[in-house]
């Protein structure tokens, strides 16, 4: 069987595909546009890639039958101050909640059951974590981002699957530590993490079953 990735061509989804293939694992990449996949060109072994539209609930449940195992890191990509000063959008404001929506039936269409799903720190019961500037810059900046995975965190805790939630720091793209803080509580240790140290946690947390039904918020 295989695990399957959403959100494939962001840092994070890279990250964790290059963890997953790393440990033996057959992956599948699911994008929308290839052509901002860095892995698209010239997959290496073990490495499958489906084009499609997260939001389009046939593209994602075709793409999930065959597979065990899903990832999900999904975002929205586009400059928050862009957006407050008229940019024009190019993804959907509930892309993480309405594509998660979509892995879940998926999912529960074929009888897929394990599922690991990134959303952030300051989502959920980490909110009153947050030092006092970083509340102010998610309620002013990242509102509609925040409240997007919060929407998102709320399908999946009502899903019936074998949930994990990942609430991670400021990601970084620094080396891999091999150390980091998984935390039930919303306690954390830095205010960053590598999106390397996260890939690797989620290969770990994939066939874990005490992660199951848990928000565990991660740093470094």
């Amino acid at each position: 069987m295989a695990v399957i990735v959403f959100g494939a061509s962001g840092g994070t989804g890279v990250a964790v595909i290059r963890a997953l293939l790393d440990a033996g694992e057959t992956v599948t990449a699911f994008v929308r546009d290839p052509t901002r996949f860095s892995l698209a060109t010239n997959p290496p072994s073990g490495l499958s890639v489906i084009i499609g539209d997260v939001l389009r609930a046939a593209d994602v449940a075709a793409a999930i039958e065959g597979h065990d195992r899903v990832v999900v890191s999904l975002g929205n990509s586009q400059n928050p101050f862009a957006l407050m000063v008229g940019a024009q959008r190019t993804t959907a404001r509930n892309v993480c909640e309405v594509g998660t929506q979509h892995i879940i039936a998926g999912m529960q269409a074929h009888g897929c059951r394990r599922i690991v799903c990134v959303t952030a720190f300051g989502v959920g019961a980490t909110r009153t974590k947050m030092p006092m500037m970083f509340k102010l810059f998610y309620a002013v900046v990242l509102r509609e981002h925040m409240a997007d995975k919060e929407r998102q965190e709320q399908a999946l805790r009502q899903s019936g699957l074998d949930w994990t939630i990942v609430q991670p720091v400021g990601l970084v793209d620094q080396p891999i530590t091999g150390h980091y803080r998984a935390d039930r509580d919303g306690q954390i240790g830095k205010q960053t993490i590598s999106r390397g140290d996260l890939a690797q946690f989620i290969v770990r947390s994939l066939d874990c079953p005490a992660d199951i039904g848990q928000s565990l918020a991660l740093s470094g």
